[in-house]
């Protein structure tokens, strides 16, 4: 969990950046490991992707879990496990390839 902490910092600084204008460009030139991918079209959740999942199946991977909001889905080839994490202040969703805990999707407001 310890090593976990500076990337959900970094996913929540990089979505309080989304507001600004070129922020995706901004988020991905800190280096966080995170690419903002765009809104998920059900929930209207920023999509953001670790640097090893490609935008189409993080995006994919959001409308698999807004359209059912359960724990598994099925999406980009393979089996996902979601769910919400606390932040600081709001919570966000995460998904991670039960195969590869480095395919990551974050979902922030």
């Amino acid at each position: 969990m310890k090593a976990l902490k500076p990337r959900i910092v970094a996913v929540l600084v990089g979505a309080a950046m989304l507001c600004l204008p070129g922020a995706a460009q901004a988020v991905a030139a800190q280096g966080t490991g995170y690419a903002y991918c765009g809104v998920d079209r059900a929930s209207g959740l920023g999509v953001m992707a670790a640097r090893s999942v490609p935008c189409g199946a993080a995006l994919e991977v959001a409308a698999a879990y807004t359209k059912g909001r359960t724990a598994e889905v099925r999406a980009a080839g393979s089996r996902w496990v979601c769910g919400e994490r606390q932040g600081d202040p709001d919570p966000y969703q995460v998904c991670a390839d039960v195969r590869s805990g480095g395919r990551v999707v974050t979902l922030v407001s």
